[in-house]
């Protein structure tokens, strides 16, 4: 490498140096005391290569350096020879590159440009390492088959995959390369890797720390910590970039607790003898500060009272620096006094604090404001989007062209895409590419996404109270409902208007079947309006139990259900824009008949539906409002709804009102963690002071213990316990139990979540999970602290295609009846599973 290096400074310096000693002598002028080296302009009459056989690339040499026939340059060392060297270096395809005089007519020159090409790349290997691996390393080596192979392209590689596996803990990985050259400067490289064993961080140690022990700064430390045995899910392996940002980390502790003159003395990194890592660090804790002071400069458009509470630093507090950096910077979704700014168009805003001691245990603190002048959105570009059209993006956007320039604009816009579910979390979450334009003041605006498959198809075969059940679904959540009639738009079907389409058939041959069909137009007459609706056929005829013409003691059994719903939401601009009202009206027919098998008495196929013909008229009006970020798996953001719904006492129809009052709130844990709770209060009661037979709340089980329906009764589901057992029961003939429903319904759920997996093909959260409800039969009856209880772990799991897979292994914390035999089930654990729907748990929003 040196030699190379060396012959290209003296190509430079010494360019024609050979013509030199050719060139016609002239004398130095008159006193000017000097013995330059005569000087002479040269036209280039020829230019050759030597060294290269392919006539394109010598073609491409000549091309690259800037010479050309017919060109005036001086030698012996013009300053075009020098470029010209340096252009050909800079191809990176040539170790030497010289540039010779062949022949010299009078005023003619002719040129050689001798080049030595790097060897070329036909292949290399990675030895000693597994698939997996070899596939991530292969990303990001920059060595290319067919491609120049310079020394620097090699120590590069093999710094690449030492950095690779010293982020897993092989600190002492070494790399060794093999070259082989089959042809004429050509050759194979293999690189043998040898990752040696992981080395891990048995030992940290603090010194100078009183104010905080050793576990309270290690405790901060996020990525460096000591190998312990209950450490399982991650490692104590030693990344020397994550440790600089961990001794930061160390150094926040102290300043958040007024500590302004901690900092770090020394710090040291060293081998063990057992063969792990300790590390001892020094600290200087400094003196507690408290803030005597805030005052503003510079800033005209918030007054400096506004500023102060944002920043939320008052007189006479403990200093905290850690809080002064993020309420004046923003941290996460909180804007911060930047923040503030930007929101008004000020995106070049800045705010410098100057921090004072003053006294002994004082702090003075200036903030130097520049507000810089006002910014409105320019273009807002869209890429990425292959099936879903530009305009369904865009009326989620919150960023208009020429509208003022605002940061909780772009945020408001990432989560209604988000909403969508129709994009990669990891796609959006990094926010859109902003561009400025100083001379006209507009930010143009490009939001790059990567569409992930959001349609789901349902083909499943189950058993359950019905018998075997064979089930066929389609769930289009990007339909093109005005495509419909198009041809070309069949791949395979009409998509990208962001309607929502759902086709739903449930059989297990001539005893059970079920018809459903539901579609959704989000964007209604050109405004934020859901528009759609929803209709269902059911059917039920004799046993679904082995064949036999009987079934709990009811034989000519004939069930039949029709159901449709219209509905209307609307978004509101007040209190804010992520609060939304609906209109629903529905329709109900029950027909449910059947005989006594010994007495041949009129008895109802189903206990949950009074006998014969049931009709109900309902309209439901709700007011609710939105802030989740990602509606599947959320991690920020709230939802409350509250909803009645009146069945009015017309004629014979079905008559009752119902209350619901639906919260989940989410909360970030770091980057990959998350904490929901929620819960669910509900109410029906009777209008004419008859007793409701209808729509009561039953509480246990999931939504696939209702794979036939749900028919009279609104299901609460509940991890832990089966089916209906919470709430008032009844006892049936042959002395089973079957649930009365209650008219009071509570639920309180809370989950603690992982994101542990987010690709195009797999969506995974792990959590921990606590519930607890219980359901009453009337107000009278109501104790709010008498809940059933559960708790346990779980996953769910979004596929594209099958959608939402859900499982969870729960504890019953409360004995609770067995519907089938009557007796006391003591508590214990249950295995559940859900295909399709969630079980409503911590933060979201379900029931």
């Amino acid at each position: 490498m040196r030699l190379r290096l060396f012959t290209f400074v003296l190509a430079v310096l010494f360019a024609g140096a050979p013509l030199a000693g050719e060139a016609q002598t002239t004398s130095p002028a008159p006193g000017s005391g000097s013995a330059a080296a005569p000087r002479s302009t040269y036209v280039i009459e020829d230019i050759q290569v030597r060294g290269i056989d392919d006539a394109q690339t010598r073609q491409f040499v000549i091309q690259s350096s800037g010479l050309a026939t017919g060109q005036e340059v001086t030698l012996p060392s013009g300053r075009a020879i020098g470029q010209a060297i340096r252009s050909i270096y800079d191809l990176r395809q040539f170790s030497d590159v010289a540039i010779h005089q062949a022949d010299r007519s009078g005023g003619n020159v002719t040129l050689v440009i001798d080049v030595t090409p790097e060897p070329t790349l036909t292949a290399y290997e990675l030895q000693g390492i597994d698939g997996g691996d070899r596939e991530d390393l292969k990303k990001k080596i920059p060595l290319l088959r067919g491609g120049p192979v310079r020394p620097s392209d090699v120590e590069r590689t093999k710094q690449i995959i030492k950095n690779f596996y010293q982020d897993e803990g092989h600190l002492r990985t070494e790399v060794d390369v093999q070259r082989t050259s089959p042809r004429d400067n050509r050759v194979r490289l293999a690189f043998n890797v040898d990752r040696k064993d992981e080395i891990e961080v048995d030992r940290i140690r603090f010194r100078g720390n009183e104010r905080f022990d050793d576990g309270d700064l290690r405790g901060v430390m996020e990525e460096t910590r000591e190998n312990r045995w209950w450490r399982i899910w991650t490692g104590e392996q030693f990344k020397r970039d994550a440790y600089e940002d961990d001794l930061d980390l160390v150094i926040d502790l102290y300043r958040e607790h007024g500590y302004y003159d901690a900092q770090i003395v020394r710090d040291s990194v060293y081998y063990m003898g057992d063969g792990g890592l300790g590390i001892d660090v020094e600290v200087r804790e400094g003196d507690q500060y408290y803030v005597s002071d805030v005052s503003w400069e510079g800033n005209s458009v918030y007054p400096d009272r506004v500023l102060s509470e944002q920043l939320g630093l008052a007189e006479g507090q403990v200093y905290n620096g850690k809080a002064l950096d993020e309420n004046l910077y923003g941290s996460g979704r909180e804007s911060g006094v930047l923040g503030l700014y930007m929101d008004r168009g000020y995106m070049r805003a800045d705010v410098q604090p100057t921090v004072r001691v003053v006294g002994e245990d004082s702090l003075d603190i200036t903030m130097d404001v520049r507000e810089g002048e006002v910014y409105n959105f320019g273009d807002i570009n869209i890429a990425g989007n292959t099936k879903t059209k530009d305009y369904v993006i865009r009326r989620e956007l919150y960023t208009v062209p020429g509208d003022r320039f605002s940061r909780s604009a772009i945020q408001e816009s990432i989560r209604r895409l988000n909403q969508l579910d129709y994009f990669s979390q990891e796609s959006l979450s990094g926010g859109p590419d902003i561009s400025v334009d100083q001379q006209d003041k507009e930010a143009d605006v490009s939001y790059s996404v990567e569409e992930v498959g959001s349609d789901q198809l349902q083909l499943s075969g189950t058993f359950g109270q019905f018998g075997l059940v064979l089930q066929l679904g389609f769930q289009f959540n990007n339909f093109s409902a005005q495509n419909l009639f198009k041809g070309d738009a069949w791949r395979p079907l009409p998509s990208g208007d962001g309607q929502k389409l759902s086709v739903n058939v449930r059989t297990n041959g001539t005893f059970f079947q079920n018809y459903s069909l539901s579609f959704t137009e989000p964007w209604f007459g050109g405004s934020p309006t859901p528009v759609g609706g929803s209709v269902s056929y059911s059917k039920y005829t004799r046993s679904v139990f082995g064949g036999r013409s009987t079934s709990r003691g009811i034989r000519d059994g004939r069930f039949q259900n029709i159901s449709a719903n219209l509905f209307v939401r609307q978004r509101l601009n007040w209190p804010d824009d992520k609060f939304m009202v609906g209109s629903r009206v529905g329709f109900q027919l029950y027909d449910n008949r059947g005989r006594d098998a010994s007495t041949g008495a009129r008895r109802p196929l189903f206990g949950s539906v009074p006998f014969g013909t049931n009709q109900s008229i309902t309209f439901r009006q709700s007011l609710s409002r939105n802030s989740v970020d990602n509606p599947t798996f959320p991690r920020t953001g709230s939802e409350v709804s509250l909803s009645v719904e009146v069945a009015p006492p017309v004629g014979d129809l079905v008559q009752y009102h119902k209350w619901r009052l639906d919260t989940s709130w989410n909360v970030p844990v770091g980057d990959n963690f998350s904490f929901g709770v929620g819960t669910n209060f509900g109410y029906i009661g009777s209008i004419t002071g008859d007793p409701v037979r209808f729509e009561t709340f039953e509480v246990g089980g999931t939504p696939f213990d209702y794979q036939g329906g749900t028919f009279g009764t609104d299901p609460v589901f509940m991890r832990g316990y089966p089916r209906g057992v919470i709430g008032p029961l009844n006892r049936v003939r042959g002395g089973n139990l079957q649930p009365q429903g209650g008219q009071v319904m509570n639920k309180y759920t809370s989950e603690f979540r992982w994101k542990a997996v987010e690709s195009q093909q797999l969506q995974a959260r792990p959590y921990v999970f606590l519930d607890a409800a219980n359901a009453w039969s009337s107000l009278n009856a109501y104790t709010p602290d008498d809940l059933f209880r559960s708790g346990g772990v779980g996953v769910k799991l979004f596929l594209p295609i099958v959608g939402m897979i859900e499982f969870n292994y729960g504890y019953n914390f409360d004995s609770h009846r067995s519907l089938d035999t009557g007796g006391v089930e003591e508590p214990g654990w249950s295995f559940q599973f859900s295909l399709g729907q969630g079980f409503g748990g911590g933060g979201g929003g379900g029931r």
